[in-house]
C-alpha cells in the first residue's frame, strides 16, 4: 500500500514533484558541505556530505528526461568534485576505525609507532585539501544552477503521471543494472564497477520509491545493499591499501613512512584474500539469484 507521502506525490504534477525532490536533494548537498568545513567537523560530517553527493546524484539520474542538458553535466560534475574532494578525509575517518578495530585484537606493544599516531598527523593536511576541494565549487555558484535547474524542471509539462514516470524510470534502471550482472569478477576493478553499479541504483530507487512505486525500497534495497557489503569485503581494504600507499610517497624516509608501508602492506594482504573470496562467492547461480530478486522487484511496480 503507497505511504501517504506517495500518495501525495503521486496527486502533484510530475514537473511540481520533480523539482521538489531535486531542490530538496541539492540545498542538502550545500548544507553538508558547509557541516564538513566548520571548524568543530567530524568524521560523521564528511561521511554525511558524500551521502548527500550521491543522493543528489541519483535525483539528477532519475528526473534526466526532465532536466535540461547543459544543467545536468554540470551539476553531476559538480557533485563529482566534492564527492572527490571529501574521498581523502572519508578515507582518514575509515582507516582510524579500522585501525582501531585491528588493534583491538593485537597484544600491547606488538607495533612499535602505533599507525593511529601517524595517522592523527594527517587530519589538518585532509581538512585543507577538503576546503581547497570545495572552494571549487563555489557556493554562489551552486546556488544558481540549483535554481536554474529547478525553474527549467518546473517550466516542462511532461506527459504522464508521477505514477507512471516512476514506474517507467524503475524498470528502465533496473534492467540496465541487470545487464552488467551476467559478468564475472575477473579483477579488482570489476568487484569495484559492480559495487559503485549497485551503489547508484540503491540510491535511485530510494527517490522513485519516495515519489511513485514503494515496493522498490523494501525488496530491491535488501538485495543491492547484501551485495554491497559483499562486495565491500574487498573494495574497503583495496582502497585502504591505495590511500596508505599515496601517503607514504608524501612522507620523507623514516619511522612514519615505515608504519605507512607496513600498514599498505596488511591492507594489500587482505584485499588480495577477500578478491580471491569474491570471485568465488560470485558464481553463476548466485548472479542468477540476484537477478531473480531483482526481477521480482519490477515484478511489483505497476506498469
Amino acid at each position: 500500500m503507497a505511504t501517504r507521502t506517495v500518495r501525495a506525490n503521486q496527486a502533484k504534477p510530475l514537473a511540481l514533484v520533480a523539482r521538489s525532490v531535486v531542490r530538496r536533494r541539492l540545498r542538502a548537498v550545500g548544507r553538508a558541505a558547509a557541516a564538513a568545513v566548520a571548524v568543530k567537523a567530524s568524521g560523521a560530517a564528511v561521511h554525511r556530505l558524500r551521502v548527500a553527493t550521491r543522493r543528489a546524484t541519483a535525483a539528477i539520474t532519475v528526473f534526466r528526461p526532465l532536466i535540461p542538458r547543459r544543467q545536468r553535466r554540470w551539476l553531476k560534475k559538480a557533485l563529482r568534485c566534492v564527492r572527490r574532494a571529501a574521498g581523502e578525509a572519508r578515507d582518514l575517518d575509515v582507516l582510524v576505525a579500522r585501525d582501531r578495530a585491528a588493534t583491538s585484537t593485537v597484544r600491547a606493544g606488538d607495533s612499535p609507532r602505533r599507525l593511529a599516531q601517524v595517522l592523527a598527523q594527517r587530519r589538518p593536511e585532509t581538512k585543507h585539501r577538503l576546503q581547497v576541494g570545495l572552494a571549487g565549487v563555489p557556493m554562489h555558484a551552486w546556488r544558481d544552477q540549483t535554481d536554474a535547474t529547478t525553474a527549467a524542471i518546473e517550466s516542462r509539462t511532461p506527459a504522464g503521471t508521477v505514477a507512471s514516470f516512476a514506474s517507467r524510470r524503475a524498470r528502465r534502471l533496473v534492467r540496465r543494472f541487470m545487464a552488467r550482472l551476467d559478468r564475472r569478477l575477473c579483477d579488482g576493478r570489476a568487484i569495484h564497477r559492480l559495487r559503485i553499479e549497485s551503489k547508484k541504483l540503491r540510491y535511485a530507487l530510494e527517490v522513485i520509491g519516495e515519489i511513485g512505486t514503494p515496493v522498490v525500497t523494501s525488496t530491491s534495497d535488501r538485495v543491492l545493499r547484501h551485495l554491497q557489503a559483499r562486495l565491500g569485503d574487498y573494495t574497503d581494504p583495496a582502497a585502504a591499501a591505495d590511500r596508505l600507499g599515496r601517503w607514504s610517497r608524501r612522507e620523507p624516509d623514516g619511522p612514519a613512512r615505515r608504519t605507512l608501508l607496513a600498514a599498505r602492506k596488511r591492507e594489500a594482504t587482505a584485499a588480495k584474500r577477500a578478491r580471491r573470496a569474491c570471485k568465488r562467492w560470485w558464481t553463476s547461480k548466485r548472479r542468477a539469484g540476484v537477478a531473480r530478486k531483482l526481477e521480482r522487484t519490477l515484478g511489483g511496480i505497476p506498469g
